[in-house]
């Protein structure tokens, strides 16, 4: 019998990382949390857990985290507070350490639908309603991603999301959209991160999903 595969994953404290971390530990995978402040993350749920402190924006704190694991999840977002952009920052770091790492993790990271020529429409209203700073940073985010040709990696572009509970599956959306797809819920996103830890399928893919 191999060795559980180590599943870091940065924003675990967060309504989506959450998720994830849960799923995770349900299927049996190593986690490592990776979050600014330990002392104020609670899991109640398993024991396969490692809580590592850090800040994704620091290179350091990225490169010590990322030692021996096997894949990368990013479930960040910039903080609610206006003109503090971390996204762009913090997926750099996150592919340098991975290129650099002896584990050669593969990397699973957020985006948004909207971004890459997805739909024009929905990056007109995310433009509108959280700026056109925060909305770029998350696209120079994934163009970091996208660059990184060593480095094993799935983008993630989820609809709206909900906090409503899961209908544990989700659609594909294939081809860009005009319309505002689905709502999907965190919970369902997250399944779909899970699914990818083990499913190489869409590697090296920008994936869009929506609700059902």
């Amino acid at each position: 019998m191999g060795m559980k595969k180590i599943v870091l994953v940065f924003g675990a404290n967060g309504k989506l990382g959450t998720h994830v971390v849960n799923q995770a530990l349900d299927k049996g995978y190593n986690v490592k949390a990776f979050v600014r402040t330990p002392e104020k993350y609670a899991l109640t749920k398993g024991q396969d857990i490692e809580v590592v402190k850090g800040d994704a924006t620091n290179i350091t704190d990225v490169k010590n985290a990322i030692v021996g694991v096997n894949v990368i999840v990013s479930c960040l977002g910039n903080p609610p507070k206006k003109g503090i952009y971390i996204m762009e920052k913090a997926h750099s770091n996150i592919m340098s350490a991975a290129s650099a790492s002896s584990t050669s993790p593969r990397c699973l990271m957020i985006s948004s639908i909207g971004i890459g020529g997805s739909s024009w429409l929905v990056k007109f209203l995310l433009q509108k309603i959280g700026g056109k700073e925060g909305f770029t940073d998350f696209e120079n985010a994934e163009k970091r991603v996208l660059e990184k040709k060593d480095v094993s990696f799935v983008v993630i572009r989820p609809a709206g999301l909900t906090d409503k509970k899961g209908k544990e599956k989700y659609h594909l959306i294939t081809k860009p959209t005009v319309f505002f797809p689905k709502f999907i819920s965190r919970s369902d996103v997250a399944k779909f991160f899970v699914d990818c830890i083990s499913d190489t399928s869409y590697d090296g893919k920008a994936v869009m999903i929506q609700g059902v």
